[in-house]
């Protein structure tokens, strides 16, 4: 009870003190509301930056790998030998531990003419496994299957955009004709994350069994084969596997197999570099803060010179003094702090009222760590000032005008 009462006693005096000068004491706090709102914004926007990164490769395709040869202008393109072949498919499906769906594909770039113009479609040649491994959305109807491949079934699954341009001509009868060959539409597809034509697939695409594709690309090879490995930790050591089989096949190091997670390593540099940045500002802002706490205590502690003598002569120590100031500074602080980590955590929350694209998670950590920082900062600037007031001597505070 002895230790109870003192720090109740200190509490009720620092508060009654701040009160005394609200307008100040509000002032000083809003600089930590900044600084702390911004410290929370950061990490928020770091973690959530990250995971928006993650989920747009995801979509591109599950833990995507790419293999196909690489041309120079002084190779010729028609050494079948060197092209990517069923063999290839066959050995990386068997020989290959860590991957999970793989997916030869044929390109071809026939033109359909609608309504009197002329457009060209990117027809892609592949097995039912090309959707997993390119995380395909089925928009309506559905994708190509199994008996589609066995039968050399002619349908097709096409883009939305395509859709959109068959379904003008007054005359569509829900097929397209492809090398004057008819294409029954079975579905609409899109990808999960829009790659805008920087992959194989385009606004005008069609993606058709490859056993039909075999009609009008005769040679038996393929332009690429994909290949999803089983997690994103794997892609790594699945692609080198892929890389050394095709040397060894080959013979040649001229195959190339690419996968995402370079460009995540560039993302991640990216997120990196821009959160150190703003961490900075952050910090900055906080011991801007701290330091305006500092003056406005050391202000206080010179208004109340006199005060503070009279409480040393009375039988107050110094521990007490000391006390009482920090705690001053923590109320400023602290009560800055909260505000600033509400906003911090309202702002980014907001954004779903606006739009479903953005899923921002607000980890508790960012929470913890922006109101710990507050009060770390205030506790550490507002001792300088509590250490004046408690070493002040009673005699000349007692004088003190």
């Amino acid at each position: 009870m002895k230790f109870i009462l003192p720090i109740l006693e200190i509490l009720r005096t620092a508060n009654h003190a701040l009160l005394r000068n609200w307008g100040r004491a509000v002032l000083t706090s809003l600089s930590m509301v900044v600084g702390t709102a911004s410290l929370v914004l950061v990490v928020v926007t770091g973690v959530s930056g990250r995971d928006y990164i993650m989920g747009q490769i995801r979509g591109v395709g599950t833990n995507l790998i790419v293999s196909y040869r690489e041309w120079t202008d002084e190779e010729g393109a028609n050494l079948l030998s060197e092209r990517l072949n069923q063999g290839d498919l066959d050995a990386i499906r068997k020989e290959i531990p860590g991957a999970r769906n793989v997916a030869p594909l044929v390109q071809s770039v026939p033109k359909i003419t609608l309504q009197g113009i002329t457009h060209r479609v990117t027809l892609i040649g592949t097995t039912p496994d090309y959707r997993q491994v390119r995380n395909i959305q089925v928009v309506s109807g559905r994708f190509i299957d199994e008996d589609d491949e066995k039968f050399r079934n002619r349908v097709c699954a096409i883009t939305p955009q395509l859709e959109e341009k068959l379904k003008r001509d007054p005359l569509f009868d829900n097929s397209v004709r492809f090398y004057d060959i008819p294409f029954r539409i079975i579905g609409v597809f899109r990808e999960k994350t829009n790659t805008y034509g920087n992959m194989e697939i385009s606004d005008n695409s069609a993606v058709i069994p490859l056993s039909v594709m075999r009609y009008f690309e005769t040679d038996g090879t393929f332009d690429y084969i994909y290949t999803s490995a089983e997690s994103m930790e794997r892609v790594p050591e699945v692609s080198e596997k892929i890389r050394n089989l095709l040397v060894r096949r080959h013979g040649q190091q001229v195959y190339k197999v690419d996968n995402l997670s370079d460009i995540l390593k560039a993302a991640d540099k990216i997120r990196l570099g821009l959160t150190l940045v703003l961490l900075v500002i952050a910090a900055i802002s906080l011991i801007a803060s701290g330091i305006s706490i500092m003056n406005v205590m050391l202000i206080t502690v010179t208004e109340r010179t006199r005060e503070i003598g009279i409480k040393k002569a009375i039988g107050a120590n110094r521990k007490v003094l000391l006390t009482e100031f920090l705690v001053e500074a923590l109320i400023l602080s602290g009560g800055g702090g909260t505000i600033g980590v509400l906003i911090g955590a309202a702002v980014p929350y907001s954004v779903r009222f606006f739009t479903t694209a953005i899923q921002i998670e607000i980890p508790p950590g960012a929470i913890i760590l922006g109101f710990g920082v507050t009060l770390l900062v205030g506790l550490t600037f507002g001792m300088i000032p509590a250490l004046r007031a408690s070493r002040l001597n009673p005699v000349e505070s007692l004088r003190y005008e």
